[in-house]
């Protein structure tokens, strides 16, 4: 194979499987900010995948995420299990709306947490 050849093909291969970021890959998580505070947002593990998804957990806009019980439910447990606060205390919807959250907050969270997780 030549050496253009082999050079395309490793170029098309990162660009098929790039690296995940080192806190993703450490689990240590990416940092989202409202505002002047910080939160972590943590990649949900293997294990948690399947759960995540039957749960129906809305990654788009979030207005029917907060006026639906259910799915309010669903999301306050993904979000007190892999969203937390600057002193590692886990994130409700109470503790955003008191933050001063507004629903583009919790649209950029809940898909900051889906993008760190591959």
């Amino acid at each position: 194979m030549t050496a253009n050849k082999e050079a395309i093909k490793n170029q098309k291969r990162k660009e098929e499987s790039p690296l995940a970021s080192l806190s993703t890959m450490l689990g240590s998580g990416e940092y989202f900010s409202e505002g002047k505070k910080k939160y972590t947002v943590k990649p949900l593990k293997l294990k948690d995948v399947e759960e995540f998804s039957s749960d129906g957990v809305n990654i788009g806009p979030q207005m029917f995420s907060v006026v639906n019980e259910a799915a309010r439910k669903n999301l306050e447990k993904w979000m007190a299990k892999q969203v937390f606060d600057a002193n590692g205390e886990p994130v409700t919807l109470e503790k955003a709306i008191a933050d001063d959250w507004d629903l583009t907050d919790l649209r950029r969270c809940v898909q900051t947490m889906i993008d760190i997780s591959g």
